[in-house]
């Protein structure tokens, strides 16, 4: 009799302390999906490009949405405001001047995840409006004197790889390679950082 109480009052208490806590790792791994992982996530990044086609150079800047739909999968949306250009030394001018405004809807599968560092694979379609100002543009555009002005809008796909490391509760920072493919214009390479927050 003694020993059946004593069974019931420890089982009572085990009850009391696993209910006592709110949120447990097993809880959210089961809840967001996946290696403690938050299941949304925002990320503003800086990258460097490079217009193979051109031979032009800049920056861009981007912001990013991804929500895990299971353990490894996510989906997402990233936004970017692209700025390159060309200079030529012997003419001492500007040949190529690029904007692109671009967009692309991501797929992404962890490939790696552990606590502290995530490894992911993506792609998915982009779009992308361009504003250029070209030397040399085969037959596109409005000619204003020696140069061509040219904006249009192209389609294509891209992929990426990306890295996420957890920095303090919920923030994250990480690099990420993409390349770009368009129907028309010129492809881009773009190697950058980033800087979120889970939630």
């Amino acid at each position: 009799m003694r020993f059946r109480v004593a069974s019931i009052a420890l089982s009572a208490c085990l009850s009391i302390l696993l209910l006592s806590q709110p949120y447990t790792a097993s809880a959210q791994t089961f809840v967001n999906g996946g290696a403690g992982k938050e299941p949304a996530t925002l990320k503003a990044g800086v990258n460097f490009v490079w217009l193979s086609e051109n031979d032009s150079q800049g920056l861009m800047f981007s912001n990013s949405f991804s929500h895990y739909l299971g353990d490894r999968l996510s989906l997402g949306l990233n936004l970017g405001l692209l700025s390159a250009k060309r200079y030529d030394d012997s003419k001492q001018i500007y040949t190529i001047q690029n904007t692109f405004y671009m967009g692309s809807l991501e797929a992404a599968f962890d490939v790696m995840q552990g606590e502290i560092v995530l490894l992911r694979l993506g792609a998915g379609p982009s779009f992308r409006h361009r504003a250029e100002i070209n030397s040399d543009p085969e037959g596109q555009g409005t000619v204003d004197g020696s140069v061509t002005h040219i904006k249009t809008s192209d389609v294509g796909l891209h992929g990426f790889l990306e890295n996420d490391f957890s920095i303090l509760r919920n923030g994250v920072a990480g690099g990420r390679i993409s390349y770009f493919h368009y129907k028309d214009g010129t492809p881009v390479l773009s190697i950058g950082m980033h800087l979120g927050f889970k939630f």
